[in-house]
């Protein structure tokens, strides 16, 4: 039994799967899923607040979504794409509206500008899904999209070991009370 899985995606400079890989404890009964856009093909975004996915999507190779009694705490980690998290993990979220209804999850944001509105409107979504989020962790991360580049990007070396150490702290506050390992 894991305590909890991290659903993720981590393109371009790898700023969310570096963050997850340094801040979990290989011993915590945390496992990590990437997510691609092969298991998981893009919706349809054409509503710009990403309240209205494509309903009709079918996604036959995205990953399965543990029962709650076998993972209590599911995880939700993406770099900020164009205003947004990454399509796939929007599309995972879809894909699975029914079996997270209810859920208890927590969320991980990565992006150049580490603007609080990300992890509020991320927060909003997944909560209209019907999961019980329980936390937002967000942080900088290296970002070298569009005009950036021709200055070589903003927030280099992010996420860094403060970054680490405050998303360690919150993954491990967000494992507190669950059952440990061998418990049911």
């Amino acid at each position: 039994m894991n305590k909890c899985m991290i659903f993720y995606v981590s393109q371009h400079h790898h700023n969310t799967e570096r963050l997850l890989k340094q801040a979990i404890d290989k011993e915590s009964g945390v496992e990590l899923v990437p997510l691609s856009h092969a298991a998981c093909p893009a919706p349809d975004l054409s509503d710009t607040a990403c309240s209205s996915l494509s309903r009709s999507a079918a996604f036959p190779t995205a990953p399965l979504l543990p029962s709650p009694a076998s993972c209590p705490l599911i995880g939700l980690a993406s770099g900020i794409y164009m205003g947004k998290p990454h399509t796939a993990l929007l599309s995972f979220l879809e894909q699975h509206r029914k079996e997270l209804a209810g859920r208890k999850v927590f969320l991980l944001l990565t992006s150049g500008s580490g603007m609080k509105k990300y992890a509020a409107d991320f927060s909003s979504l997944t909560e209209s899904y019907g999961c019980r989020v329980q936390g937002c962790f967000q942080c900088k991360g290296y970002d070298t999209y569009g005009p950036w580049k021709l200055i070589g990007g903003i927030a280099k070396g992010r996420p860094d070991a403060s970054d680490i150490s405050r998303a360690r702290a919150f993954i491990q506050e967000q494992l507190r009370g669950l059952p440990s390992e061998g418990s049911q």
